[in-house]
């Protein structure tokens, strides 16, 4: 069975993809990162970027599956279209750092 993102649904995202993106997240660098950012919203913003990017993949096939209601799969489909929009933003890019402008 395929699965395919929304962003683009001619791409596969298969187990593999999955499990390389979650993998990213190392929770001993996760933590020691966030301990380093500033506790204010550019931090935060930050920290969603770093985790949001990991795990986009999995929302997005999780999103899809039928066995989840309908409404809670247009539910995280919604909250993924609104994170998605905040770390796609022109003023985050690759080389964002939290508070490097204040």
């Amino acid at each position: 069975m395929d699965m395919t993102t929304k962003e683009t649904p001619s791409n596969t995202v298969s187990f593999k993809h999955i499990d390389k993106a979650v993998k990213t997240l190392d929770l001993t660098t996760v933590e020691q990162e966030n301990a380093l950012l500033p506790d204010n919203l550019s931090g935060r913003v930050q920290k969603l970027v770093k985790v949001y990017s990991s795990i986009r993949p999995l929302l997005t096939v999780v999103s899809t599956l039928p066995i989840i209601p309908a409404a809670w799969r247009a539910a995280l489909a919604i909250f993924s279209q609104a994170v998605e929009a905040v770390v796609s933003a022109p003023e985050i890019s690759a080389d964002f750092k939290a508070g490097k402008d204040l």
